[in-house]
């Protein structure tokens, strides 16, 4: 049996102190010792404010560099906010998933589906991922 986790760390930093490796360093450890392996390759850092612009030291999980990225997808979802502080990834994102299911609802309506199942498929599908 396998079980996957996602794990958020999150530091606020005061004066450039950077102390998010020590706390990875513990997280690290303490995954080894229950026998669960972090992926390096999905995991992301990202720097929100000001200080994206004056980046610190790139974070280390067993010496690989941890991929700084600018929005990331955390449960399959898009971050809110990038890091200039925009919503503009996540809003692209529900766009573009919304204008795929959409266009199969004009696929349906094509096909003379009836108005009860296009409702029907607008509710379970298109607006789900509105919302």
């Amino acid at each position: 049996m396998f079980h996957k986790y996602d794990t958020t760390v999150s530091e606020i930093l005061v004066r450039s102190e950077v102390r998010l490796q020590s706390a990875l360093d513990k997280l690290i450890a303490w995954s080894d010792s229950n026998y669960m392996n972090i992926n390096c390759n999905k995991t992301k850092e990202m720097i929100l404010g000001p200080l994206s612009k004056q980046l610190p030291s790139s974070l280390l999980i067993l010496d690989h560099n941890v991929e700084q990225a600018s929005s990331y997808k955390l449960l399959g979802v898009v971050s809110s906010v990038n890091n200039s502080l925009k919503w503009d990834d996540h809003v692209t994102a529900v766009k573009s998933k919304a204008a795929k299911r959409l266009w199969f609802l004009k696929k349906l309506k094509r096909a003379e589906e009836s108005q009860t199942d296009l409702v029907y498929f607008y509710q379970a599908v298109i607006r789900p991922a509105l919302e």
